[in-house]
């Protein structure tokens, strides 16, 4: 009943405009994706962000998710444009039939791969319409000067990235992180793609040279310093364990420059020493040394 009463509503506002109009006047722009919203905001269009997920970094009204959205205060938002990351599962009918209904535009963006993140700034500003307050592309530069080879990745391959040691959970060879490492000159010791949930046993099995933790959550700080299976385990085979505070390589957006770039600077301080003959234990202090003093960077 309120879907139909939404659509009707829909259908006798004044306010729809055509696709050709609204692209002559500023965009309202409602996102259902943390890195699609991110994007937004670095090409200058914050002003013009009119919706946004729970998860989105902005002051813009929350519309829900594609799994629970808020369409009352969709439509009273009255965006010209949603911009919805691209899956399997597409759009909630519900949201098709809305956006039909008052002729919003919606534009599906992958942003999986390391070139769909390459792609993120340029695409968005073409779903748009209209060239970006910022040039997407010294996004674009901003990332590939991070991208550039890295001593300290070769000196650390073979390596497998996570994104959680309780359960183990990896960045498959076909993730952004894992193609960013190569990028940068690394290689991987895991084949799988996806993100794989892996046993102790089958993490090992790849002979990996290092393992590095990618934490997120500000919860998850004391728990990567502190001492735990996976760095025993790490110890125990001569493997290097970095248990790095890296939220921003976590979100596929412009921001996975400024993550790339500390994520530089922390595993070369790690490689400045000859690591080579230092014992496993001491390395994995060293891990969290660095961690520290990352946390104490603005």
């Amino acid at each position: 009943m309120m879907m139909a009463l939404l659509v009707a509503a829909c259908h006798d506002e004044d306010a729809v405009k055509t696709l050709a109009d609204s692209s002559k006047s500023a965009p309202r722009i409602a996102s259902f994706s943390p890195a699609l919203t991110a994007t937004v905001v670095a090409l200058g269009w914050e002003q013009s962000l009119v919706g946004r997920t729970p998860w989105c970094a902005s002051t813009a009204p929350i519309v829900g998710s594609l799994n629970d959205v808020d369409l009352e205060t969709l439509v009273r938002a009255n965006p010209t444009l949603l911009l919805i990351q691209q899956t399997q599962t597409g759009a909630p009918p519900q949201l098709e039939q809305v956006a039909s209904a008052k002729h919003w535009k919606l534009e599906f963006i992958p942003a999986t791969s390391l070139d769909d993140i390459r792609h993120l700034p340029g695409a968005v500003e073409k779903a748009v319409g209209q060239p970006a307050p910022i040039r997407a592309q010294l996004l674009v530069d901003a990332l590939e000067k991070e991208l550039a080879p890295c001593a300290a990745a070769q000196k650390l391959s073979p390596a497998i990235l996570l994104y959680s040691d309780e359960p183990i959970g990896a960045f498959g060879a076909d993730t952004y992180l894992a193609q960013a490492w190569v990028a940068m000159g690394g290689t991987l010791a895991l084949p799988n793609k996806g993100n794989p949930n892996l046993s102790m046993e089958e993490l090992f099995a790849t002979k990996p040279k290092s393992i590095i933790v990618i934490v997120g959550a500000a919860g998850d700080k004391d728990h990567a310093r502190s001492d735990g299976v996976l760095p025993d385990a790490c110890v125990k085979r001569g493997v290097f364990h970095l248990a790095l505070y890296a939220p921003k390589l976590l979100l596929p957006g412009p921001e996975l420059a400024t993550g790339l770039q500390r994520f530089r600077a922390d595993i070369e301080r790690f490689c400045s020493h000859d690591f080579n003959a230092i014992a496993p234990s001491a390395c994995v202090s060293e891990a969290r040394s660095i961690q520290n003093q990352s946390d104490m960077k603005p």
